[in-house]
């Protein structure tokens, strides 16, 4: 992928989720690339979302979200992030556009992009991409999540009972 989506959002205000049926749209998308999205009530103060690779869940934390489809948009798409960096086993970015990305999400939010100093040099990279993604506009962010994962997608897709074989023949 790489540059073609990495001034996307300058073209002005991103459009984030408007409804929760946009939160469960695109839940549903990655539920069908096999990654299931659970919602806590308990996370610790501050810890907004989350992606535990290993068991393929991305959890959402209800008791620090705001109520609002934006702010839960912004944390789905950050944490979807990293789980098209799963689907990659890798970065999102060649090297030569990191430059580039903490630019850009210095433009889009300075707090974010100065939270990016909290974390080890070992996961900065990640978290560089995944604010860039939730700056992206929901469409865009769609299409990157289909193009990353996408193999997973078709993969893990239900088989037409013909195709199959379970058919009337």
């Amino acid at each position: 992928m790489g540059a073609p989506w990495m001034g996307a959002s300058s073209l002005g205000t991103p459009v984030n989720a408007q409804s929760w049926a946009d939160i469960g749209s695109y839940s549903s998308l990655l539920r069908r690339a096999g990654t299931q999205t659970l919602v806590a009530k308990d996370c610790p103060p501050g810890l907004f979302g989350a992606f535990h690779t290993g068991r393929n869940v991305l959890l959402l934390c209800s008791n620090n979200l705001q109520n609002d489809p934006a702010h839960v948009w912004t944390v789905l798409a950050h944490e979807s992030a990293h789980v098209m960096q799963h689907c990659q086993q890798g970065p999102l970015l060649p090297d030569h556009l990191i430059g580039s990305a903490l630019a850009q999400i210095a433009k889009q939010s300075l707090s974010s992009f100065q939270e990016l100093r909290l974390y080890h040099q070992s996961q900065r990279r990640d978290e560089i991409e995944a604010r860039l993604v939730q700056g992206l506009p929901m469409a865009e962010v769609k299409a990157l999540f289909r193009g990353f994962c996408g193999d997973r997608l078709r993969r893990l897709a239900p088989k037409s009972s013909a195709a199959a074989g379970l058919g009337d023949g």
